[in-house]
């Protein structure tokens, strides 16, 4: 057989379209099939509870109303009343996120769960970012977001749906006051001014 010019470039497209479709499967298999792992809490045991989560809610409500008075108030939470709470939250909107986890660090918030995805297939997912409380919602800015076990650079494309899932279930969150957190190990300190 006689490749021509023209058999050569199918050939070549073919072998392009062969191995693109190849890395699309593998990736797409990588993102259902692996996981992140959970977000770190270093030693420290997340426990959860409708205790925890009234707890935290009790703290909020107590603040909103010093704000409301006019006094500047802070208060400390920790992981488990923050996964808690967050659970409860994700339940009360009907979020397509399950297995939710908490983690505070010095360095920053991050969270793992399980994200609700294409016909009712599930993505593991480990997210970080920075809280911005500084408009009328919170929001999450510079997101870094690992899905299953597909490699960082594949990510890209998703972060931005992820980011809009977290966002938009932020929107159900208004903020009143001028606030500013502060991330611990295992803790986290919200303060505001009225």
């Amino acid at each position: 057989m006689i490749f021509t010019p023209f058999r050569l470039v199918l050939a070549a497209i073919g072998g392009i379209l062969g191995v693109v479709t190849l890395v699309v499967v593998l990736a797409v298999l990588a993102a259902f099939v692996g996981s992140p792992g959970e977000c770190d809490s270093g030693d420290r045991e997340v426990v959860v509870s409708s205790a925890l989560a009234q707890s935290l809610q009790d703290k909020l409500d107590t603040f909103d109303e010093q704000l409301d008075a006019g006094q500047a108030a802070s208060f400390t939470f920790d992981e488990s009343e923050a996964t808690s709470r967050g659970i409860e939250f994700l339940e009360e909107h009907d979020a397509p996120i399950d297995d939710l986890k908490v983690c505070f660090n010095s360095d920053g918030p991050s969270a793992s769960g399980k994200v609700s995805a294409v016909a009712g297939l599930d993505l593991d997912v480990k997210a970080s970012g920075d809280v911005d409380l500084s408009g009328a919602h919170p929001r999450v800015d510079d997101l870094d977001i690992d899905v299953g076990k597909v490699p960082g650079f594949v990510t890209g494309g998703l972060e931005g749906l992820i980011k809009d899932v977290i966002n938009d279930q932020l929107d159900h969150i208004d903020i009143e006051h001028r606030l500013t957190i502060t991330f611990g190990e295992g803790t986290a300190t919200l303060s505001g001014q009225p």
